[in-house]
């Protein structure tokens, strides 16, 4: 897992699926710096946006 001052994300290897939480209230330019950075860092992988909850669900299952 990664963190920024605005969302953090966990990579799944196997599925190759990107879980992101968006820990910020101000969308602001979010959804722009997010898809950006994952079209360029991880363009193989799928994304996938989920609330605080299941986000901590999906790293404790790790």
């Amino acid at each position: 897992m990664a963190s920024t001052s605005s969302w953090e994300f966990y990579k799944e290897e196997q599925t190759k699926i990107l879980w992101v939480y968006i820990c910020t209230q101000d969308l602001t330019g979010v959804a722009i710096s997010i898809n950006k950075w994952w079209k360029t860092r991880y363009p193989e992988f799928k994304m996938r946006i989920v609330s605080k909850k299941e986000f901590e669900h999906i790293e404790m299952q790790e």
